[in-house]
């Protein structure tokens, strides 16, 4: 199973997030969207990837905490710098996971 962060980000092109996040919990393909996700890799502040790769049992294993949901690439790489300073404003870090936790 998935894991969501309650309260994640919602880009300007997403319609209606509960029923594209059922889609994607289903298992059923969600073209456009792109997520938002802690990152797997500690080097990283955070990952961008599109929703159709949840489409792969393996990838959903592997997925990493889903923080934000965007329509398209270029609207996700911009809410991914807007959650990057809103947690440098509040925190004074790029600490994603530490400013979610706060949130």
């Amino acid at each position: 199973m998935l894991e969501w962060e309650e309260n994640y980000f919602i880009g300007e092109g997403i319609r209606e997030p509960e029923a594209i996040r059922r889609k994607i919990e289903e298992g059923k393909p969600a073209a456009g969207v792109y997520l938002l996700t802690l990152p797997g890799n500690p080097r990283n502040l955070m990952e961008i990837l599109p929703a159709l790769n949840l489409m792969q049992s393996w990838c959903r294993e592997l997925c990493p905490k889903i923080i934000g949901m965007a329509r398209g690439k270029e609207e996700a790489v911009e809410l991914s710098r807007k959650i990057l300073m809103e947690s440098y404003r509040r925190t004074g870090t790029f600490q994603v996971s530490e400013y979610l936790k706060n949130r």
